[in-house]
């Protein structure tokens, strides 16, 4: 098997793994209302139900010869500690011979880790060819059958029917979910391998791990895994031990959950077909979501008074964040998956056994951790705990959320690291098509190295920034029609400059991801930054005194941080071997698909130095032989798209494009540009400026009209 086919079916592994961890909560719901509902030890079913699962994960996560070589060394300790919590949880609820009720729910908990095994192995054996799918889904639906009505059965003749069906119907509820996963497992399981594929394993394990965001995404993912599993833990223990209708209380957590699932995946699609898929947006909502509602549930605790209420409104954000940070992470993997392809060009085997292993590791992790708390709350709260809303808030101690607390913060900081945005996902997806096409693209691959390979961050802070700007300077775009997007052709944006006004506006409203140009002084060092700032704003400010040049100086490694955040490219001005440099780099970002943003304005063509507030200046010459160097390089014709910013009207006006003519005089061509770049742009400001003046002629009359009627 392929690198390239093992990462295509992984992405709907994703999908079935996180079912899978959906079915284990709602059958641990299910176990630990059954024991509230019929013994005086309300956790016992849920602390079963744990044990078993944490049994049956261990058992085939070590199993797998893809486990890593540390978990390996580690198998052990874990084992040893998976032990004595469960003769922990064995003390605290001594299992006694002559309680039925408490025989009954060890009955219900062992149907449903019989259930697990009986399908796993069901799925093994389809996956190996041993039988036929068809044949497996018939056995798994006969048996899943049978169960069922067993333990409806078994309900109905040692309880009345009044309190049996609500049971039942809650049993047949956690299986209808738990098989929904397994038929988004069925066909996916991995694809055994000869012992001469296995030894490769190490030499695979090196090349996939080679991309910074692929263990980036590891780490993320085992986080949230990991928090879940605390979470949910405690949440549905508070709950499930006050709850008296049973069945309700799982269609309510059901429909949560797939509300908030349907919710995500609705809007990633919409995304996805504007191309701007970035689930680490919504990764981000859901993380201070979920952060929000363990803290409320936390304090809540730590006061003392807490009702069912609270516990549902905190359960219930906790299940739409969880759910919303599981439905990006299955978004994720598709780019991770990517990513690999790209660090990983050679095939290589198993990559789909060895991220299972690894997910079904995180898993385990997680389930222990989880048990581990519910030991912790057996040992403190005891044998009988109390029912009551304000005894149970009293008995339950606020530390048991800290774990779950402190995780939710290492995700929320983990995904500040993750180093793909729906732009560089799109990249990607275009650099693998055209691999695997037979092409090649140089400078889209060193782009992608930078970002995939080595170690690389999103620039939240900026956008940050830009998205809290943006009520400040709202503008609506005029002439957008003629805004063509062509990854293999890019656009080069001529901007007014404006003083600042044209820079902040066409960053901030641009409705396409450009790279601007930006005078070296303000991208290079910190002091460099604060000499030029300090010489060109400051200085001629004598009333700021001294302060001037400590402002400068803030402003130095801030200017540098900015722009490394927008990934401008230095124009070097009056230095014709580094302008160059400029030249060479806008070339190898248009090649990678990068729209570019130019303020063609020369400050010094006139006797006033500085920028043109209204019409447009001067242009700089040189910009065209942009032009030249991108068609001796590609054989494509550049597309320059002349644009104003107007501050009166806060319009952003585009024209049509300028194309280059390669058969044209360079000079000749250079000045035709130029020139029609400046009519072009100073007909879209003589028409704003027309509208502008219109609008104040009407404020002005519309204020003398006013004045009159109040003197009349």
């Amino acid at each position: 098997m392929s690198l390239d086919t093992g990462l295509k079916k992984n992405r709907r592994r994703r999908s079935a793994l996180l079912m899978d961890t959906l079915g284990d909560v709602y059958a641990f719901i299910y176990c630990m209302m059954i024991s509230s509902a019929l013994t005086d030890m309300p956790l016992l079913g849920g602390a079963l139900y744990m044990c078993g699962r944490v049994t049956m994960v261990f058992i085939s996560t070590f199993s797998n010869p893809f486990v890593p070589v540390m978990a390996r060394k580690l198998r052990g300790v874990l084992l040893g500690v998976m032990l004595l919590m469960s003769l922990c949880v064995v003390v605290v609820y001594p299992i006694s011979m002559s309680n039925p009720a408490v025989w009954l729910v060890v009955t219900v908990v062992l149907a449903m880790i019989l259930r697990d095994i009986v399908w796993k192995r069901l799925l093994d054996k389809e996956a190996k060819g041993a039988i036929p799918r068809k044949e497996m889904l018939l056995w798994t639906v006969v048996f899943t059958l049978g169960t069922a009505c067993v333990v409806s059965l078994i309900l109905m003749y040692n309880l009345p029917v009044t309190a049996a069906l609500p049971m039942a119907g809650g049993y047949i509820l956690c299986t209808m979910m738990a098989y929904s996963s397994l038929r988004e497992q069925r066909g996916q399981a991995d694809d055994r391998l000869d012992a001469p594929e296995i030894t490769q394993l190490a030499d695979l394990r090196k090349n996939v791990r080679a991309a910074n965001a692929y263990r980036t995404y590891e780490r993320l993912s085992t986080l949230v895994n990991i928090a879940m599993e605390m979470t949910l833990v405690v949440m549905y223990t508070y709950l499930a031990v006050t709850a008296d209708a049973i069945f309700i209380c799982m269609v309510l957590a059901v429909l949560t959950t797939f509300a908030a699932r349907l919710l995500a995946e609705k809007w990633l699609h919409r995304r996805e077909k504007r191309r701007a898929t970035d689930p680490t947006y919504l990764m981000l909502a859901g993380l201070l979501i979920w952060l929000f509602a363990l803290w409320v549930f936390y304090r809540s605790l730590q006061g003392g008074q807490f009702g069912q209420t609270y516990a549902y409104v905190c359960l219930g954000l906790s299940t739409v964040a969880s759910t919303l940070c599981t439905t990006c992470l299955k978004r994720m993997e598709a780019a991770v998956s990517d990513a690999v392809r790209f660090a990983s060009a050679e095939s290589a085997p198993a990559y789909g056994q060895m991220r299972r292993a690894e997910q079904e590791l995180a898993t385990l992790l997680g389930q222990m951790l989880a048990l581990a708390g519910l030991t912790a709350m057996c040992l403190v709260t005891g044998k009988n705990l109390p029912r009551d809303g304000a005894q149970l808030a009293a008995a339950f101690q606020p530390v048991m959320l800290l774990p779950a607390l402190a995780t939710v913060v290492l995700a929320l900081m983990s995904v500040f690291r993750f180093p793909l945005s729906s732009r560089y996902i799109h990249k990607l997806d275009w650099f693998l098509s055209i691999r695997e096409s037979g092409g090649n693209n140089p400078s889209l691959e060193k782009m992608l190295e930078d970002v995939v390979v080595e170690k690389h961050r999103q620039p939240f802070a900026i956008r940050a920034m830009m998205a809290l700007l943006r009520p400040f300077f709202r503008h609506t775009i005029k002439g957008g029609e003629h805004i063509v997007q062509d990854e293999n052709n890019p656009i080069v944006f001529l901007c007014n400059h404006g003083e600042i006004y044209g820079p902040v506006s066409s960053m901030l409203y641009i409705p396409v991801p450009v790279r601007p140009w930006v005078i070296s002084e303000l991208t290079t060092k910190p002091e460099d930054v604060s000499r030029y700032i300090y010489k060109w704003t400051f200085e001629p400010m004598k009333w700021l005194g001294k302060a001037s040049w400590w402002i400068s100086k803030l402003i130095g490694p801030i200017s540098v941080w900015g722009m490394k955040q927008l990934e401008v490219i230095p124009v070097f001005r009056n230095k014709p071997r580094e302008l160059m440099v400029t030249f060479r780099r806008s070339v190898e970002a248009m090649e990678a698909g990068d729209n570019l943003l130019i303020f063609p304005e020369n400050p010094d063509a006139s006797d006033t130095p500085g920028y043109a507030d209204g019409g447009m200046g001067e242009m700089f010459r040189g910009f065209p032989m942009l032009a030249q160097v991108y068609y001796n390089r590609t054989g494509k014709r550049c597309r320059f798209l002349p644009m104003y910013a107007h501050k009166g009207m806060r319009t952003l006006s585009f024209s049509e494009p300028i194309h280059y003519d390669p058969e044209n005089d360079p000079m000749a061509e250079r000045d035709r540009i130029v020139e029609a770049a400046t009519a072009q742009m100073k007909a879209l400001y003589e028409r704003e400026e027309a509208l502008y003046q219109e609008k104040l002629a009407k404020k002005n009359r519309k204020k003398k009209k006013t004045s009159g009627e109040i003197s009349a």
